[in-house]
């Protein structure tokens, strides 16, 4: 699939968003079938560990799944805004307030965002089964705390009141997002065949001391410091098994410095300002259009001993009868039945009245029904965007694999003709060694030869010189002979002295 084609798909998932009304985006199918024990273990183990409050705003936002890919997508075409720059931005925006709370936790948004059928799942299971939900969450709690990994920190504080285990940050204006193996965490999982859903965090957002591997140890991300009127001060009710929310509406962001609200700090350099409405008692939290305009209703009765509060462990009170029930699903109208006639015309407008009623619920339901079909047709898209971006992913992965072979391949072919090249130079260097050895041998018969006439002219001078002495020898004997003769032949002279000397040194000269 070609990049124009995923444009074109991204444009028409944008447009559907943007062009369908709110109370549509904010509709969610009811779920189809009751999670067990084992299932509600496995989605709930990532996040039981989490404070309270910001387990709260996630629980509340999974019933949202378009709006947190909205608010993921939302950040990350605007990665350097953070802090109050991206509260004043998110601000106008057409989400469910806990989705806007969690803009300012990138870290929690990107694993909503990148488990969409987990996240799915835990908001069908919150609507669905909402006091089984918070039960496993106590559950997984003590069982941490028995394995020693679950305790007070610098961050955090554990606190143990009626049963119930509460995390509440130390400061707070700061909350810190834990990161943890769950696999481990909770000690020797229960369920083997079934681990839990297990998410690691980008190495953008994991902290120094974060281990990706089988520790049990939490790990803590840098503290985020929240505000009020933004983050909501939704807080679970473990006793009654619901959340409680402040429901607050922002309609306007100004950047003024440490302005006070209700004689609180809001934040520095952020405050909200007249346009305003804040409802100081927290009521209990049903899913609903937006900013708790709705009516809460109360539950189905197919599920309302499911919803009925836990006895008080103390025998303290339970909750007044009249207070919201946790789930909006909206009156569930039957086939229309005729109206008796009416005598006077009191009756008959009230006939009317039911009538309109009747009509606006059944075009409500059409609606919801709708925005439903819309919905499931966007989470398609999303998937399908998602399987392509896998596709991609894996074609990237092939070329990258492809690239090295051909790197590996070239690699081999220089070692080849490296290697050949050196073959040669050795090949060249013992023919140039053969070569100047046998210039050395010749050199040296040379030498032999040139020695060895040396010799003979040697042996030659010798001789002739031999030849010289004996001829000279024999010249020297035929004088003496004939000077013998002529000795003979003359008569005897007294010999003169000086002619006896020179005969004698004559002699010795030639001797």
């Amino acid at each position: 699939m070609n990049k124009s084609t995923l444009a074109w798909a991204a444009c028409l998932v944008f447009s559907l968003v943007s062009g369908m009304p709110a109370q549509a985006q904010s509709a969610y199918p009811p779920a189809p079938a009751v999670y067990t024990q084992q299932q509600l273990d496995q989605m709930l183990a990532p996040v039981a560990l989490y404070p309270d409050s910001l387990l709260a705003q996630v629980l509340m936002a999974s019933t949202y799944p378009l709006e947190v890919v909205q608010a993921q997508r939302f950040i990350e075409a605007r990665p350097g805004l953070q802090g109050d720059g991206l509260a004043r931005a998110v601000a106008p925006m057409p989400w469910d307030p806990s989705v806007k709370a969690l803009v300012q936790f990138p870290s929690v948004l990107a694993m909503m965002n990148d488990r969409l059928d987990w996240m799915q799942q835990l908001g069908q299971a919150f609507l669905g089964q909402q006091p089984a939900v918070m039960d496993t969450v106590q559950n997984l709690r003590e069982r941490a705390r028995i394995a020693g990994t679950l305790e007070s920190s610098p961050q955090q504080r554990v606190v143990v009141q009626d049963d119930f285990i509460e995390i509440v940050p130390v400061n707070p204006q700061v909350v810190y997002v834990p990161y943890y193996n769950p696999v481990v965490v909770y000690g020797d999982w229960w369920w083997p065949s079934a681990p839990p859903v297990v998410w690691a965090p980008p190495p953008r957002y994991r902290p120094p001391s974060y281990n990706p591997g089988f520790s049990a140890s939490i790990s803590f991300s840098t503290g985020i410091g929240v505000m009020s009127a933004v983050f909501g001060e939704a807080r679970p009710d473990w006793r009654e098994r619901q959340v409680m929310v402040t429901q607050t509406r922002i309609t306007n962001v100004n950047n003024i410095n440490n302005n006070v609200v209700n004689n609180r700090i809001v934040n520095n350099n952020v405050t909200i300002n007249r346009n305003v409405t804040v409802n100081q008692r927290p009521v209990v939290w049903h899913h609903e259009g937006r900013y708790g305009a709705g009516r809460a209703v109360p539950p189905p009765p197919a599920l309302a001993a499911q919803a009925a509060p836990r006895p008080s462990p103390q025998g303290q009170p339970q909750a007044a009868a009249g207070m919201p029930s946790w789930r909006d699903h909206g009156p569930q109208p039957g086939p229309a039945r005729p109206l008796p006639v009416a005598d006077n015309p009191q009756q008959r407008i009230a006939q009317q009245d039911q009538m309109r009623q009747r009509q606006a619920v059944e075009q409500q339901r059409q609606r919801e029904q709708q925005a439903n079909d819309q919905q499931r047709q966007r989470e398609q898209i999303v998937r399908e965007q998602q399987r392509q971006h896998e596709q991609q992913a894996q074609d990237q992965r092939q070329q990258q694999q492809a690239q090295e072979r051909q790197w590996q391949q070239r690699q081999q072919q220089m070692q080849m003709q490296m290697q050949q090249q050196h073959q040669q130079q050795m090949q060249q260097q013992q023919l140039q060694q053969q070569q100047r050895e046998q210039q050395m041998r010749q050199q040296h018969q040379q030498q032999e030869q040139q020695r060895e006439q040396q010799r003979q002219q040697q042996m030659m001078n010798q001789q002739r010189e031999q030849q010289q002495r004996q001829m000279e020898q024999a010249r020297q004997q035929q004088e003496q002979m004939r000077r013998e003769q002529q000795a003979r032949q003359q008569p005897p002279r007294e010999p003169h002295p000086r002619r006896e000397e020179r005969r004698d040194d004559r002699r010795d000269e030639r001797s």
